[in-house]
């Protein structure tokens, strides 16, 4: 019978940790069988469920994220405790081998719900942990953790500078990048970035940003970099790819400042905000740079590798998890964290020069080594579980063979 794992998750849309958890999900069987816990309903328990993985809720609270309030953050102690009890119950009724923690929000029950019942825990980290107190906290239960595994060297490091005990039980497992659709014909009228493709074709420079519309991913440096790009004659067109959480007043008031500031700057015509997307690669195709000028460390920015599979350059900056993929002048170019005239400089650089421009658009399409592939994720991720639950290490001699090098 397949052991059974407990995951936790922490939120019900998708973002980049529950694209992860997908992958993980699919390394599974046969030796494993998933139980995914979550704090309410949502679009990603009701995916999950059509897909036939069983769920269950626990009261944690609904997950909101940016900074907390003092009464969120004088009522998660209790509830972590109060949901450790209910899980352990869980665990005991439903035989579970592993309690494996899908983020930092649910990091407290788990670690306490696998001592009560002496089960081990892993903990998944998908992002640079930066505010204080979620520091703290966080290091101070991922030392009851079993084993932790970060998502790129920047995330690893933004504990482990905390807490160097952590080292010993902290392994880094580089998130994988989704290989490119194939589902729907690039040429084809009913191609989501149809507009965009007309403005290319046209002769505009079409620049993307994709990810979720927050604060610290740096949305305004970009209007700002765009607007003076413009006033030295530069036909540029922007393509805004993603959303604000939809449990986050403060991503919805960045989005309402952005489009103000988007008037204010003369760029209404120019900027296509396309909302969030399941499948982002028909824009990617589109894009002559994606630019990443975020202003808080990136886990990893996987935005970047989707790009860069399409031959796309990256122009982001000098900061966290993006200096793990993006080389400057190989296969994109950095600038100094939330400066939009070296924004500006640096695109216009890029602009200016064919040459430049071919080389890191050669340098892009071979960025995406092994380290990013779905199959390296899916097998370090099994080599882990079956650490944790050794029983379920099935014997070599029933292990297929598969040709040396081949890619699953």
């Amino acid at each position: 019978m397949p052991q059974r794992i407990l995951f936790l998750e922490q939120q019900t849309t998708r973002a980049g940790g529950q694209r992860v958890l997908d992958e993980v999900l699919c390394s599974l069987a046969p030796e494993f069988a998933p139980l995914v816990a979550f704090p309410e309903d949502g679009p990603y328990v009701d995916e999950l469920r059509h897909r036939s993985i069983e769920t269950l809720t626990y009261p944690l609270g609904r997950y909101r994220s940016g900074a907390k309030s003092l009464a969120d953050l004088l009522a998660f102690p209790l509830r972590s405790v109060h949901c450790a009890y209910q899980l352990a119950d869980v665990i005991r009724q439903r035989d579970v081998r592993l309690v494996y923690i899908n983020g930092p929000r649910t990091l407290v029950a788990g670690v306490l719900a696998a001592r009560l019942t002496g089960l081990p825990s892993l903990f998944h980290l998908h992002m640079t942990m930066i505010r204080g107190a979620d520091v703290f906290v966080a290091t101070r239960a991922a030392c009851r953790a079993t084993k932790i595994i970060a998502c790129s060297e920047t995330a690893a490091a933004a504990l482990l500078e905390h807490d160097r005990r952590l080292e010993k039980r902290t392994q880094v497992i580089y998130s994988p990048v989704r290989k490119p659709g194939r589902s729907r014909s690039f040429e084809s009228p009913d191609n989501p970035a149809s507009g965009v493709i007309a403005a290319s074709a046209a002769g505009a420079t079409v620049l993307g940003l994709v990810g979720r519309t927050t604060p610290g991913k740096g949305h305004h440096v970009l209007l700002e970099a765009a607007a003076r790009l413009i006033e030295r004659g530069r036909d540029v067109h922007l393509v805004i790819v993603g959303a604000p959480d939809a449990n986050s007043a403060e991503d919805a008031a960045y989005l309402a400042r952005l489009k103000e500031l988007a008037r204010g700057l003369g760029l209404e015509s120019r900027i296509r905000w396309t909302g969030y997307q399941v499948d982002p690669d028909p824009y990617y195709r589109t894009f002559d740079v994606l630019v990443m000028p975020s202003t808080v460390r990136e886990g990893l920015g996987l935005v970047a590798l989707e790009a860069m599979q399409w031959g796309v350059p990256v122009v982001g900056s000098r900061l966290g998890g993006i200096l793990e993929i993006v080389k400057d002048g190989v296969n994109g170019l950095l600038f100094t964290a939330g400066d939009s005239t070296a924004l500006a400089e640096t695109l216009e650089r890029l602009l200016a020069d064919s040459a430049l421009s071919a080389r890191l658009q050669a340098g892009a399409r071979v960025s995406v080594d092994e380290r990013f592939w779905v199959e390296t994720f899916r097998a370090r991720i099994r080599e882990v579980l079956f650490e944790l639950c050794p029983s379920a290490r099935p014997s070599t001699a029933s292990l297929p063979l598969r040709p040396a090098g081949t890619r699953a």
